[in-house]
């Protein structure tokens, strides 16, 4: 299968799956350099599971972008004030809370609860074993009730 084969085969769900990590205003662009850069990888005609590999390569590029847009955001936010977020402060908080998570665990929290992915798949989309994803949406959900409380 060619590269455009390959981007058309999963290119809804990966960006389904970015849309979780960073949001629907950049998961398309995500989803693309994600791509671009599996395909010219060193790596990529020795790659057996292609699905897999951009999987990785999307939680990769989102890591990079969360990165560089938290702070931003954060400051965007604060000085938007409280009357023009009051009616979302919910919406906002939870967007926070989520946002501390690590890539990893959001991945995973992603992946399971709006994919609807069981742990052996998230894990196999990941790169990582079964028992990391539990670690991983352990900690998520350890994390998110701790700072949602």
């Amino acid at each position: 299968m060619d590269n455009e084969q390959v981007y058309r085969s999963y290119a809804v769900e990966l960006t389904r799956y970015a849309t979780g990590l960073v949001g629907p205003f950049d998961a398309a662009d995500v989803v693309t350099d994600a791509c671009l850069n599996a395909f010219s990888s060193r790596k990529w005609p020795e790659v057996t599971n292609p699905r897999a590999y951009l999987y990785r390569a999307v939680l990769s590029v989102a890591t990079d972008h969360h990165r560089s847009t938290l702070s931003r955001r954060m400051r965007e936010m604060k000085t938007a004030g409280p009357e023009s977020t009051q009616a979302q402060e919910i919406d906002i908080d939870v967007l926070r809370a989520v946002e501390r998570l690590s890539m990893q665990q959001r991945a995973a929290v992603v992946l399971t609860y709006w994919g609807d992915l069981p742990v052996e798949s998230v894990a196999a989309h990941m790169g990582v074993s079964s028992g990391s994803v539990k670690r991983h949406l352990a900690r998520a959900r350890k994390h998110l009730e701790e700072w949602l409380s």
